[in-house]
């Protein structure tokens, strides 16, 4: 079944925070569009919809605008640069961060799914103390599994898209300390 994307503003229902064809345009104007005009619409909205997903993840300053809303964003009750969260819209950097995170995903679709417990897990250990040698062998269905906590261990550069607006990430996450 194709994805549909479903990007009203406030909508109880919506999935993304852009359309298509603003993704689309969007990567008009970059350097290389290579890397988005190669897929297939149904792979852009997967990635688009995704990338709604993981952005939705992070915790961020202000309010819901609406409490039925699907998604966190619009959102009121905060300044970035001085200029007050509204209802009536997305930040530009909201979208410019999804339509980023959408090309990132689209052409590395595993890069989200951590550690499948085949990678990076020790199977066999030796340890020797003086004349003491021991081997510990560890069955790999055993072998820890894992997920990526956070979009930023993945992606930190989404950072400088979302920085501004976070008040931190999901998970165990480390979140900045305002004072007041």
């Amino acid at each position: 079944m194709a994805a549909t994307i479903h990007a009203t503003l406030k909508g109880e229902s919506s999935n993304s925070y852009v359309t298509l064809a603003e993704a689309n345009s969007y990567f008009e104007t970059s350097p290389d569009d290579s890397t988005w005009t190669n897929k297939t619409d149904d792979q852009k909205n997967r990635a688009l919809i995704s990338a709604c997903r993981w952005i939705d993840d992070l915790i961020f300053f202000g309010d819901r605008c609406d409490e039925s809303q699907a998604l966190k964003w619009p959102r009121n009750n905060f300044q970035v640069d001085d200029v007050e969260l509204a209802c009536t819209l997305i930040p530009a950097k909201i979208k410019h961060a999804q339509f980023e995170l959408a090309r990132a995903l689209a052409n590395d679709p595993d890069a989200m799914t951590g550690n499948k417990g085949t990678e990076g897990v020790v199977k066999e250990i030796e340890v020797e103390i003086g004349d003491l040698k021991e081997k510990k062998k560890y069955n790999e269905p055993s072998l820890a599994t894992g997920k990526v906590n956070n979009v930023f261990d993945v992606y930190p550069w989404l950072q400088s898209y979302l920085g501004s607006y976070c008040l931190g990430g999901a998970g165990g996450y480390q979140v900045r300390v305002v004072r007041g």
